[in-house]
């Protein structure tokens, strides 16, 4: 039996399913947090912050916010965690935690990459290497949280454990988020408050 067949399997529904719960809760915090910080760099005087747009079009938004992580799970997070895998069986340490960062590193860098000279053979010129560096830095900070994440489903089913559930991650994002709003509201009372 080969190291690779004695591995635990990567794609797994549990997997799927926890890092595309996982990736939907990092697009909702930064939407959030961009969204904030426009309000906040550029307030729109005759523009409704209400929320209210955004409230009314969320039964359309979520479906394919799920449709778009999905893919992103399949095309990226996975494959990150299949090459931690790999290159874990092929250099030591199989399972340690510490490959999922590294291949969730490489494998957005390819894809900037291969983005990158698409767009370049497309409008003939090429990027500032900055503008790839941030994406392939963005791209990054979304996979490696859900790539972990699927790494402790595949590993709690295979010790026989319950399942790591979407469930739990979604609302320990909407936390997590409830607690950003709060931070970020009272830091704006508070600048307030000290500015008047």
């Amino acid at each position: 039996m080969t190291a690779l067949a004695r591995r635990d399997p990567v794609w797994t529904f549990p997997a799927v399913r926890v890092a595309t719960a996982a990736l939907l809760v990092e697009t909702v915090f930064a939407a959030t947090a961009l969204a904030l910080w426009g309000m906040t760099r550029h307030p729109d005087p005759d523009g409704d912050d209400s929320g209210l747009f955004g409230i009314v079009f969320l039964p359309v938004v979520v479906p394919l916010l799920t449709a778009f992580a999905l893919l992103l799970t399949v095309a990226l997070v996975l494959p990150a965690l299949s090459l931690a895998g790999r290159a874990g069986a092929r250099w030591g340490h199989g399972g340690a935690w510490w490959w999922v960062p590294v291949a969730g590193a490489a494998v957005p860098a390819g894809l900037v990459a291969v983005v990158g000279l698409v767009a370049a053979v497309a409008s003939g010129a090429v990027g500032s290497p900055a503008v790839y560096g941030w994406c392939w830095c963005a791209v990054t900070a979304f996979v490696v949280p859900a790539a972990l994440l699927a790494r402790a489903a595949n590993r709690r089913a295979a010790a026989g454990r319950p399942a790591l559930r979407a469930r739990n991650v979604a609302l320990g994002g909407c936390g997590a988020l409830v607690a950003f709003l709060a931070l970020f509201l009272g830091a704006v009372f508070l600048v307030d408050a000290a500015g008047s």
